[in-house]
Formats: C-alpha cells, structure tokens, sequence
C-alpha cells in the first residue's frame, strides 16, 4: 500500500496562531565549524505545525498526549470532505448535514477548504484570518457522530481570531469537556493532493511527551493506489 504524508515538516518560517511561540533552532555543534557530529536544541511550542489536540488541551478532567491509548491515533474508516470555504468563515452544521450517513460510518473526518493555498501564499493571513468551527459545528459532531475518533483539516486552528467566540466553546465540546464523548482534533493539516477515493486507512504518530496536553504529530494516509 502507497503511504501519503499528510502533516508538514516543522519550520522555522511556518506561520502560527497569531500571539503564540512557534519553533526555534539552536545549533549545540557543528560539523561546518570543526566539531565531529551535528545536534541541536529545539525549542517548539507544542501547538505549532500539523499537532494533536488530546482532551486535557481545554478540558481539564480530559487524558492527556501521552495517556490516550494507542487505538485513538488509528483510523480504519477515514473520511475526507470537500467543503470550500473563504478566510475568515466557519463549518457550520449546514456544511456537515448533508454528508451526516457518511460521517457515522467514519472513525477519522477530514475536512478539506482549500485555504492550504494561503498557507503558502499569504501565510499571514492564513493565521489571523482562518477558518474555524462553530459551536453549533462542533456539537452537532458530538451529539450526532458517536464513532468519530478525531476531526482534520487545511486550517490553522480550530479557532480563529477572526472569530473569537467560537473558539474556546468549541474547543471545550469536542474535547470532551461537557459530554462522555470527545473527538481529537488534527490541526494544520497538508490535505490539497489526497484522493478521497482511494483513502484507506490514517495513522497519526504524535510526539508523545509526559505531562503536556497535546503535541506535533506525524500523520500517514494509507491510500489504494
């Protein structure tokens, strides 16, 4: 089976969440200045790049990264979805209805907008003026979507300074803080080249580092062809 990698290299230069730290290199030794071997400090916000938001990240009764069990990162029934969208709008309930049979049967939602091309062209903006998820969006995946594992997509956060009153709510109903029920979130995701037909199965690899909420993740997309 052909993997596809569907996170990005963590960069110096990646745009972050406007206010936040992002990633910085610091050298320990170099071969070009005569040392023998090559090693370095890095210094990486734990929400910067592609990451996992495990509950503990806005519930505090929620697991964190390290204390998840190893079946909540494995995907065996991945969905992506196209749903276009403009910088500075939300995914509303009336985006998700209409694909809500699909979503049941789906363990993993990708949502696919299409602002990954900002990312690259305005990076600037695809921070401060990205793409979010209601409140109504996110419990109408809690109350109506009982297998979903964890929720992607092509946008920096599942908030937005462009707008700020969804943000904490709905980070707090899909991680799990008003429910039983939680669903990860997979943030700043490279989803432009992924063929949903031929989707089989996602692996989510994350950093597992104690006593943090959540952390970068690797994510791998298994695909027929």
């Amino acid at each position: 089976m052909p993997y596809q990698l569907l996170s990005y290299p963590l960069d110096i230069n990646d745009p972050g969440f406007p206010g936040e730290p992002t990633l910085s290199i610091e050298k320990c030794s170099d071969t070009q200045q005569g040392a023998v071997y090559n090693s370095a400090k890095i210094h990486l916000f734990n929400h910067f790049g592609t990451h996992f938001d495990a509950p503990n990240h806005f519930n505090p009764n929620g697991k964190t990264i390290s204390e998840l069990p190893l079946v909540q990162f494995i995907y065996q029934k991945p969905l992506l979805l196209d749903i276009p969208k403009a910088k500075a709008s939300l995914i509303e309930v009336e985006d998700l209805a209409p694909f809500l049979l699909q979503i049941q049967q789906a363990d993993c939602l990708l949502i696919r907008t299409g602002l990954e091309k900002v990312r690259f062209e305005q990076p600037q903006q695809y921070a401060a003026q990205g793409c979010a998820v209601s409140i109504n969006a996110a419990q109408y995946l809690i109350d109506y979507a009982p297998n979903l594992k964890a929720l992607g997509f092509d946008f920096i956060s599942l908030a937005s300074p462009a707008n700020p009153e969804h943000g904490v709510k709905a980070h707090q109903i899909m991680l799990g803080m008003f429910s039983e029920n939680f669903i990860c979130i997979i943030e700043d995701m490279k989803l432009a080249e992924l063929d949903a037909p031929q989707l089989q199965r996602i692996f989510a690899l994350p950093l597992l580092v104690k006593g943090i909420d959540s952390a970068q993740v690797t994510v791998l997309a298994e695909t027929a062809t």
